[in-house]
């Protein structure tokens, strides 16, 4: 893969579309077992760091170039 601007930022928004997906559904979920404006933000914020690690950890475990 090609270490060009074009394709670091595509991967940034990548990263942050899909744990912004899932910070939301999570957000979602802990609102519809117990209505807490707290908790559900909280659990979307942890989900949203979470899901940015794992993306990011995985795509330069899959871009790496072995030496």
């Amino acid at each position: 893969m090609d270490n060009a601007l074009a394709v670091r930022l595509l991967w940034l928004v990548v990263v942050v579309l899909a744990a912004s997906l899932a910070g939301t559904i999570a957000s979602w979920i802990s609102w519809a077992t117990e209505p807490s404006i707290g908790k559900a933000l909280a659990s979307g914020a942890g989900t949203f760091a979470g899901m940015v690690s794992l993306v990011l950890a995985a795509a330069n475990f899959l871009t790496r170039r072995d030496v």
